[in-house]
């Protein structure tokens, strides 16, 4: 267990990142954020890391931010969590993830930054910010419409209601469900392993042609959010609002 609650290994060709915090439900901290970010730079400036699996050790994925710990740092555009979204927005080999639980918050809009996302039925998905006075993050407000249509974007983000994995299914944030979360950790593992037969040349050109020219257009909308973003954390509405979480 590393102090971060990040752990990393290379598998062959693949490098897989662990979110090892099960007792806050892999609730994110800037320090996490900040070995994110080192890791993903180290498998995508590795030329023998073909592709990067991204899971956690427990049930639940992600509880999104700690929040305790989000308003002990200042947030900008150089916060480590900018830093991750434009990482995993900028990586040119293959992203897949294995989703199980909770996935609150980032822990649902990185998603959109992932090639293969497979989530066990037990997988619960929210985009609450809205509840929290704050506004989409990641590319989300473009990303998921782009992903999973208008109508579900402005559903989820205007309501920040949960929703079930089978709607994640359909909508199209996840590639496949599977029973539990073993068998989602297997079935990720195995196709990361797939992918990695391949050449990076291969892998690389064709992320590149799917994903086109939307590279920069991402990343700059990550920024603009991210001020709109740190605007509201200002307002007295989100600060009561994550007061309120915060008692409890």
């Amino acid at each position: 267990m590393t102090a971060n609650y990040i752990n990393a290994q290379i598998d062959q060709s693949v490098y897989e990142i662990v979110l090892s915090r099960s007792d806050k439900l892999n609730a994110l901290t800037d320090a996490m954020y900040g070995a994110l970010v080192e890791h993903i730079n180290i498998a995508q400036q590795d030329d023998k890391i073909k592709v990067i699996f991204l899971r956690s050790d427990s049930k639940h994925f992600c509880a999104g931010n700690d929040l305790a710990d989000f308003l002990e740092c200042e947030f900008n555009e150089n916060s480590h969590v900018i830093l991750f979204l434009r990482a995993i927005a900028k990586l040119t080999k293959p992203l897949v993830c294995a989703v199980g639980g909770a996935a609150v918050g980032i822990g649902t809009t990185m998603l959109l930054h992932c090639d293969l996302v497979f989530a066990s039925k037990d997988s619960k998905f929210s985009v609450p910010f809205i509840k929290l006075g704050l506004t989409p993050e990641g590319g989300s407000s473009k990303l998921l419409a782009q992903r999973c249509g208008t109508a579900k974007a402005n559903d989820w983000l205007l309501t920040g209601r949960t929703f079930l994995s089978q709607e994640a299914l359909d909508s199209g944030l996840v590639t496949q469900l599977l029973p539990d979360i073993d068998a989602t950790w297997s079935e990720a593992h195995k196709q990361a392993h797939k992918l990695a037969q391949n050449s990076l040349r291969v892998l690389q050109d064709t992320k590149n042609l799917l994903k086109g020219d939307q590279v920069e257009s991402v990343l700059a909308l990550i920024d603009k959010e991210a001020k709109v973003f740190a605007k509201g954390l200002q307002t007295d509405e989100a600060k009561s609002a994550f007061k309120a979480f915060l008692q409890g």
